[in-house]
């Protein structure tokens, strides 16, 4: 299977991942949400990885690389992408960490030798166009904003970016992508249990019900599953053209939100724009990489 359909897996999983989220959200919070999912991303990948992966695996010194990239991503990026939302809002936050792409891109070429060819940079172009016009809410006035809230989804891009090409490295040294994203996934998960405990009233902010439970249940497979096949896409491929494609999420999210939450989700030109120009990224990508 190629790296590119491995890439889109993992946008198309993710996108699912978020809306059976947004549904478990309606009775429950964020937080709960989080570190729900990053629990049952560490059970079921390491269930994976016992079954199918060779133990003596562990013992390799590259095994760490995974464990300090998952301090990062998705534990700090999470932190700091929320932080751009609370001071930005979503309007400007989702715009400015649509810039991943490029940081990857930047990191593979400086420490990976990988080449930017003109054709992926400007689909790497398009894509984050594409992102950013399906981000963009619109609405409410323009506010006096500081450097230093910019700074925060700006720095969680910064960190996802580097993150990818950590992993990269980690899969030449442990090349088992299930192996690799369950001890991600469970530093990410004891990350954000700490920021749980230490946020103080942990009762109100941990909210599991019946309600929530077979959604955020169902979600956490998926995300797994989206993982898994992340890193595949970087054992299989460039960053410079996995990255990307994996950021096609929203044009994913688009179409699952127009067949399941027609509700609360509406399709304007704005939408299709910004999906017509992530579908001609992608497609730049897939035939000209």
């Amino acid at each position: 299977m190629p790296a590119e359909l491995f890439a889109l897996a993992n946008a198309f999983l993710f996108a699912l991942h978020n809306m059976l989220t947004k549904k478990g959200l309606r009775y429950s919070n964020p937080a709960t949400a989080v570190v729900t999912s990053l629990g049952i991303n560490t059970v079921f990948l390491w269930g994976v990885s016992l079954l199918f992966v060779p133990l003596e695996s562990l013992t390799k010194a590259g095994i760490f690389i995974f464990v300090i990239a998952g301090l990062f991503q998705p534990g700090l990026t999470r932190f700091l992408t929320y932080k751009g939302i609370e001071t930005l809002g979503i309007a400007i936050t989702d715009p400015v960490r649509a810039s991943t792409p490029l940081f990857s891109a930047l990191f593979a070429i400086l420490f990976l030798g990988e080449r930017m060819t003109l054709p992926i940079f400007f689909a790497t172009l398009l894509i984050i166009a594409g992102i950013t016009l399906l981000s963009h809410r619109g609405g409410g006035s323009v506010q006096k904003i500081r450097l230093l809230y910019i700074l925060y989804p700006l720095m969680a891009s910064l960190i996802a970016g580097f993150s990818q090409v950590l992993r990269k490295f980690g899969l030449a040294a442990v090349p088992h992508p299930f192996l690799a994203a369950a001890v991600t996934a469970s530093s990410s998960f004891a990350v954000s249990v700490l920021l749980l405990l230490a946020s103080g009233g942990r009762k109100s902010n941990f909210n599991l019900n019946r309600e929530c439970l077979p959604f955020y249940l169902a979600a956490g497979v998926t995300v797994s599953l989206g993982m898994a096949s992340m890193y595949y896409a970087l054992d299989l491929g460039k960053v410079t053209v996995v990255v990307p494609l994996s950021g096609t999420g929203p044009l994913f999210a688009l179409a699952l939100s127009a067949i399941f939450l027609r509700d609360v989700e509406r399709v304007t030109l704005k939408i299709v724009m910004g999906a017509c120009l992530i579908i001609g990224g992608g497609l730049l990508i897939t035939i000209w990489k």
